[in-house]
């Protein structure tokens, strides 16, 4: 008989409870249905054994044959001038490139052997770096020591393309250095500053702050933001090549110290005060 027609369907999955000789009934019920059971159980577990050696095969063939469909990809075969396209495509526009191993330019050389090659062979697709602040009390020595490298190995690859750079570091550090590592790092490649960002105590922006006409040949746009300490009238005002310049400082700036005849745009914005002056440069 089958289960389907058990005698006990209106029992089940209720707290009725069997006499003795419905119990030797519905053991003789299971009988059959309990065989049938085994005999799928045994055929499921045969058929699981033979996925599973199929699924050894297929794997084995997959593999090599990924492979060499690899090797005739179109990816593979486009021009290089056309993959530089798409490398600048990536690349963004509203910001400069930041130190993130999930967007470009880093992602690119994370693609194949071939992208990696191509990417840190062309100076242009490290142009721009944005190097963002890490507290020098607290992250371990190691992270700095890779983190410097890292800006040093992108700065490397961007040789000699003019830089567009900015920095924030907002962090106090009192008398832990003199020198931030990582401005001292941007000295040697000074000469190629088009576009340069500051923000944070200028006392560690000086080494470049001091810098002339001589060694910012190519500079153009200065942002400063000042969270402490004074510009003083840094060398980098006089520059003749600046044409547009935004400052923002806990202490007065003095005018005059501008390139007025060079510049098309000055902002300066005081913190005590929050007042935004517009300068009249001359070729505005």
């Amino acid at each position: 008989m089958s289960l389907a027609n058990s005698p006990f369907v209106d029992q089940l999955n209720t707290n009725y409870v069997p006499s003795d000789a419905e119990v030797l009934e519905i053991r003789s019920l299971l009988v059959d249905p309990t065989h049938d059971l085994a005999r799928i159980d045994a055929q499921i577990e045969a058929m699981e054994v033979s996925l599973g050696q199929l699924k050894e095969q297929r794997a084995s063939l997959k593999e090599p044959i990924d492979a060499h469909k690899a090797l005739i990809s179109p990816m593979r075969r486009i021009p290089q001038d056309v993959l530089l396209e798409i490398f600048f495509s990536c690349l963004p526009t509203e910001h400069n490139a930041l130190i993130d191993p999930a967007q470009a330019p880093l992602i690119l050389g994370r693609v194949s052997r071939h992208w990696r090659e191509v990417a840190y062979s062309t100076p242009m697709v490290w142009s721009s770096i944005h190097i963002p602040a890490l507290n020098y009390h607290i992250t371990p020595p190691n992270l700095l020591l890779r983190f410097e490298r890292l800006v040093e190995a992108w700065l490397e690859r961007s040789a000699p393309c003019p830089l567009s750079i900015s920095i924030f570091d907002q962090h106090f550090y009192g008398d832990h250095f003199e020198e931030h590592p990582v401005i001292i790092q941007l000295l040697p490649v000074s000469q190629r500053l088009r576009y340069l960002a500051l923000m944070g105590d200028v006392k560690f922006f000086r080494p470049l702050l001091r810098l002339g006409s001589a060694d910012l040949p190519l500079l153009k746009r200065l942002r400063i933001k000042s969270t402490k300490g004074s510009l003083e009238c840094p060398n980098m005002f006089h520059i003749s090549t600046l044409e547009d310049v935004a400052l923002r400082t806990c202490t007065p700036v003095d005018p005059p110290s501008l390139p007025f005849q060079c510049l098309t745009s000055a902002q300066r914005s005081m913190c005590s005060d929050c007042v935004r002056t517009l300068f009249t440069a001359k070729s505005v």
